[in-house]
């Protein structure tokens, strides 16, 4: 349909596949910048579907559709914009997403497809009582799965991108975790120092993160890339991080925390990557590198370091 660009369509060996135009370029290059939301009021499709991008994984010689999201620092409520939030990190959605309202929205961009097309990404991308789809928790909670790789590579270039004079600011909700520390660095602080050390010059000060080059980045930028923008210090954590979130989407962690009206699998249904923990992660073993969530990913998946 002319909507995705050359070069756009990435894939693993073990059938994941995910596309780096998001939703708001593909409805962009049919003309489609508007949509109205719950309230019949006109929005920008390029304020709100810019971070969310598609994947599918195999089903029985099938594939399911997915949403994943990659946010930059963002400035929108600054600028007084109607828009998403602005706190970057990724999403993982394990909620199942119809293409085919996309599809019939980018056939025929009427007020009633566009406005099915925003109830259909707010489903899978933010309303509760949804339920995943067992293909997607098949699949990530999977430690050979190769996906959640491929999308912790697709965010740091994405990332790398945006750099500007060769350095790209870190995120005010790092710079603000580190204030929390009172001095004492925390354990994000002690990585990035460490990573210093390892790669022999200061790749992020703790201000900035040097990129020497966006297209062919080095293994300790994609480190401080990941660790400044999702918390995780290597691409097995952030694999673990994602594999942690499929293993809570059992009927069991349904079961609301009292006066909270909240449960385990309300926060596992979307796996959410950001500087910021939640309250389901708990002591977070993915980011411990001594875990057994680590070494179990590390079983199965090449470390960077030695390559």
């Amino acid at each position: 349909m002319g909507c995705l660009s050359e070069g756009a369509i990435h894939h693993t060996a073990d059938g994941f596949w995910a596309v780096t135009d998001s939703i708001a370029d593909m409805l962009a290059r049919k003309q489609i910048t508007t949509f109205p939301n719950d309230e019949n009021q006109s929005r920008r499709c390029r304020l709100f579907f810019d971070d969310w991008y598609l994947y599918t994984v195999p089903q029985n010689g099938d594939s399911i559709c997915g949403l994943f999201k990659m946010r930059e620092e963002e400035h929108d409520a600054e600028k007084g914009l109607i828009a998403d939030g602005d706190t970057p990190g990724v999403t993982v959605s394990f909620i199942a997403f119809d293409a085919g309202i996309l599809k019939q929205c980018l056939l025929d961009p009427s007020e009633d497809n566009r406005r099915a097309l925003n109830a259909e990404i707010n489903r899978v991308v933010a309303k509760r009582g949804q339920r995943h789809h067992e293909a997607m928790k098949d699949y990530f909670i999977r430690p050979q799965a190769e996906g959640s790789y491929l999308i912790a590579e697709l965010y740091v270039s994405f990332l790398a991108s945006l750099a500007r004079d060769g350095y790209l600011a870190v995120p005010r909700k790092y710079t603000a975790q580190c204030r929390k520390k009172s001095g004492k660095p925390g354990r994000l602080s002690r990585f990035l120092d460490a990573n210093n050390d390892r790669a022999g010059y200061p790749v992020c000060d703790h201000v900035l993160i040097r990129i020497q080059d966006r297209k062919n980045l080095t293994v300790f930028e994609k480190y401080a890339l990941l660790a400044t923008h999702t918390a995780d210090t290597s691409f097995h954590a952030f694999a673990a991080e994602v594999r942690y979130h499929a293993c809570f989407l059992t009927p069991a962690a349904r079961i609301r925390v009292p006066f909270l009206h909240w449960s385990p699998y309300d926060s596992a249904i979307r796996a959410d990557l950001t500087i910021e923990e939640s309250e389901l992660e708990g002591p977070a073993p993915f980011h411990n590198p001594n875990s057994r969530w680590i070494r179990l990913q590390k079983k199965y998946h090449a470390d960077p370091d030695v390559e």
